[in-house]
């Protein structure tokens, strides 16, 4: 029986959609979530050093992988960031973030985050002490005697880096052939009861972006009862840049099952529209050696040097030292971004807070 909403050409009419009336489903990775923290927002705004700490942090367990994704942006980085952490200075970690009132903790790569050897520990250590946790993961070695399907259960969320719509593609761009088991464990992922908010990420290049097959995929992580896809650019290799346009895919969202294609936009330009960064502090990356940064691409890509690193001093001291301070002052100059940014997922909020800070009518709606 054909689907309803996907009709034999996929970009056939907005008509064909059965939920025109019906709200449109949140974007669990879209722009909206700054109104969620006012208080972040308003230090924001307010200019100068904003002192309160990150709402999350962005934390690499291992720089390790099992995979070889073409298109990787961390194989440099995960080659000079050999892995420091003990469960000690994680827990000490999470303590610090606690305390000064940051809300959750994105585990991610670096490398594959599963394959560290204290990953459940570490979770279950972050839950225990009050935050909540995310996972970014490529999905394919997700269980085993101490990860069951319902560790998983720990998480708010977990989004899966799938990138591929099929076990060809997803062979040819990853180096190995999981895609079945990526899509099995996500199925699984998405049927359990009292489970995390479960996505998709798909790094869209011109390797896999077939319309007809993107459709095809769709339709699938929405009736295995997946929450979102969300595409977004290839950064860094501009020969895999895809020049498709997908508008098509928002037809196929219903009001349980998000298409995010906002960061095919939002995260093309370098330079950060040649704005000044205040969102740099919305949220904070730690890599698996131990290393703060104030920006996951500006200190990367451009040679700027960790604020410090976590293993060896207090989080609470290098969020307040001189370090910070003086990155931030320069991320504070829109010459600066100008000449120095790559693109990155941070400029969106930084058009919003650019918009908000130059209304002259603020009481009123």
């Amino acid at each position: 029986m054909p689907d309803p909403l996907l009709p034999d050409s996929p970009r056939g009419p907005e008509s064909l959609n059965p939920y025109p009336n019906l709200a449109q489903p949140p974007d669990e990775t879209g722009l909206e979530k700054i109104c969620l923290f006012p208080g972040k927002l308003a230090a924001l705004t307010k200019g100068g050093l904003d002192p309160l700490y990150p709402v999350s942090v962005e934390l690499s367990l291992t720089s390790r992988c099992n995979l070889n994704c073409l298109w990787c942006s961390e194989l440099a980085l995960r080659q000079r960031s050999p892995d420091s952490w003990s469960l000690a200075s994680l827990t000490r970690l999470f303590e610090d973030l606690v305390a000064g009132g940051t809300k959750g903790v994105t585990i991610e790569g670096g490398g594959e985050p599963t394959l560290a050897p204290f990953f459940a520990k570490a979770t279950q250590t972050a839950v225990d002490l009050g935050l909540k946790v995310g996972l970014i993961t490529n999905g394919l070695k997700l269980f085993n005697r101490s990860q069951p399907p319902s560790f998983y259960r720990l998480f708010q969320w977990i989004r899966v880096s799938l990138d591929a719509t099929d076990a060809p593609e997803w062979l040819k761009l990853k180096g190995f052939n999981g895609f079945d088991q990526v899509m099995d464990n996500l199925k699984t992922l998405a049927n359990l009861a009292h489970g995390p908010t479960v996505g998709v990420g798909y790094v869209l290049t011109n390797q896999n972006d077939d319309p007809d097959k993107l459709g095809a995929l769709a339709v699938r992580l929405r009736d295995y009862g997946l929450a979102y896809l969300q595409l977004r650019p290839v950064v860094d290799h501009p020969e895999l840049t895809s020049q498709r346009h997908l508008g098509f895919l928002s037809q196929l969202q219903t009001p349980s099952f998000a298409v995010s294609l906002a960061a095919l936009t939002d995260n093309q330009g370098a330079g950060n529209d040649g704005l000044p960064c205040l969102a740099h502090s919305l949220s904070t990356v730690i890599t698996a050696d131990g290393a703060m940064w104030l920006c996951g691409r500006l200190g990367h890509d451009q040679g700027a040097g960790p604020l410090g690193y976590v293993t060896q001093t207090p989080f609470p001291e290098i969020w307040a030292g001189k370090n910070r301070a003086a990155q931030a002052k320069l991320a504070g100059s829109g010459d600066f971004c100008q000449g120095h940014c790559p693109p990155c997922r941070m400029t969106k909020y930084n058009r919003l807070l650019s918009r908000l800070t130059r209304i002259r009518t603020r009481d009123f709606i």
